[in-house]
């Protein structure tokens, strides 16, 4: 990397060095399905989810799961499983709040936009057309599991208080 590229990226205190599919799966069981005498729309559900897993003091692998089903008349008619992955460089001097916010929030942000296309881009290369997920709030997927940490402790010290020793 030339050393102006290097300047220019210290300046930011996060940015997305590589990106690549980690896993991916497509199962399509019942295409014929589509040819029969079935009339019902096929129910598809969707899960997305993130992760992160530190690789060295400033490199973060940042996961993004996307899970979708697809079933009509509990007949499974696909299952979409793709991890789509980014490996993030933040600057040394963020603190825990910052980083996990980067992490959890801005760096799925920029990823999202490659896994929704490609889950796109699958389901119509297996014969569907193509399913283009809602968008996702990132920010309040990260309040609502800062907010079920903080009850589960909570609720982990009411038990121990309750606890005689």
């Amino acid at each position: 990397m030339a050393e102006t590229e290097k300047e220019n990226k210290a300046q930011y205190p996060f940015y997305i060095q590589e990106q690549y599919i980690k896993d991916l799966s497509f199962e399509n069981p019942n295409f014929l399905l589509k040819y029969s005498d079935q009339t019902d729309q096929p129910q598809v559900n969707v899960n997305v989810e993130t992760g992160v897993s530190k690789i060295s003091d400033n490199s973060y692998e940042v996961p993004l799961k996307c899970s979708v089903t697809a079933t009509v008349n509990e007949n499974s008619l696909f299952v979409l499983d793709l991890v789509y992955a980014g490996l993030t460089f933040v600057a040394q001097e963020l603190n825990q709040d910052v980083l996990e916010t980067i992490l959890l929030v801005h760096a799925p942000y920029l990823l999202f936009p490659f896994a929704r296309e490609l889950v796109a881009n699958l389901t119509r290369y297996g014969g569907y057309p193509p399913l283009l997920i809602e968008p996702v709030n990132f920010a309040a997927l990260f309040v609502e599991k800062k907010s079920a940490e903080a009850q589960k402790e909570v609720t982990q010290k009411d038990r121990e208080v309750a606890q005689p020793g």
